[in-house]
């Protein structure tokens, strides 16, 4: 059984980054970006079924569902800058880490 929406949620905070290098890029930061991401959204676990799988995938896919995936990914980026679990020399550029 798998949350399919981590994919999606790691895929669009790749994306983001990239767009957004005022921000931290350590491993810490990341793993607490994708947490909060996934706790702010309804997850969409997918098992044996293959077509279930298909399905919930599809869904995921829309534009609706990436919208409301970039806006708790960049919300949850903003509210990690703003509080980060580390002090100032352990920040991490875009493209040095992370």
């Amino acid at each position: 059984m798998k949350n399919a929406l981590e994919e999606l949620v790691l895929e669009v905070y790749a994306q983001l980054r990239t767009k957004h290098p005022e921000f931290c890029f350590c491993e810490r930061c990341h793993d607490d970006v994708i947490a909060q991401a996934l706790n702010k959204a309804r997850p969409r676990y997918i098992g044996g079924s293959p077509i279930g799988a298909a399905v919930t995938r599809v869904s995921l896919a829309s534009d609706q569902a990436r919208a409301e995936i970039a806006v708790a990914v960049f919300e949850a980026m903003r509210r990690v800058n703003q509080n980060p679990r580390h002090g100032p020399e352990d920040y991490v550029p875009l493209g040095a880490g992370g």
